[in-house]
């Protein structure tokens, strides 16, 4: 299992070269909750900055868009505790009438991904290793190119209405 996490900390491009994009990992969409235990110590491992939630800490509330706002995401990834894609996508829903949610940038630059929470990145386990590179795809899909992660694990939310 380290082997596969050290490769994907050490092979990250965006720390090789100071570009960390700013990561937004959303745990529950109505209201939002950022993603917290595990996951900001895998946006770390996989390259990017999580800003809006502590390793370690519990999951918390954002009351007010404006945090999310003032963060500025870079990519935005959606994983609704227990959640797989299609649910997600269902629940995400409702963020098509959310006029401040349509100013992020990362929604404006189709940067808005959806994931199996559910089998990947809700419960601590070995298959959070495969979170893990589903992460590094999302994060830098350059650099880790050439990992494999199965089918189904994530895909990029489209918005039409932008």
């Amino acid at each position: 299992m380290r082997s596969g996490r050290r490769s994907i900390r050490d092979d990250g491009s965006n720390k090789k070269h100071g570009k960390e994009p700013k990561i937004l990992c959303i745990e529950w969409i109505n209201p939002f909750f950022t993603a917290g235990h595990w996951i900001p110590q895998m946006v770390d491992i996989a390259g990017g900055v999580n800003g809006l939630s502590s390793r370690g800490q519990p999951s918390r509330r954002i009351d007010d868009i404006d945090e999310i706002i003032k963060f500025d995401p870079d990519k935005i990834i959606l994983m609704p505790c227990g959640f797989d894609i299609h649910r997600t996508l269902r629940e995400a829903k409702i963020l098509e009438t959310n006029d401040k949610w349509k100013t992020l940038l990362a929604v404006q630059n189709n940067e808005v991904y959806a994931v199996n929470a559910g089998a990947y990145f809700s419960k601590p386990g070995p298959r959070t290793i495969t979170g893990l590179e589903v992460l590094a795809k999302i994060i830098d899909p350059e650099c880790f190119q050439d990992i494999k992660v199965p089918v189904g694990s994530f895909a990029k939310h489209d918005y039409n209405y932008i």
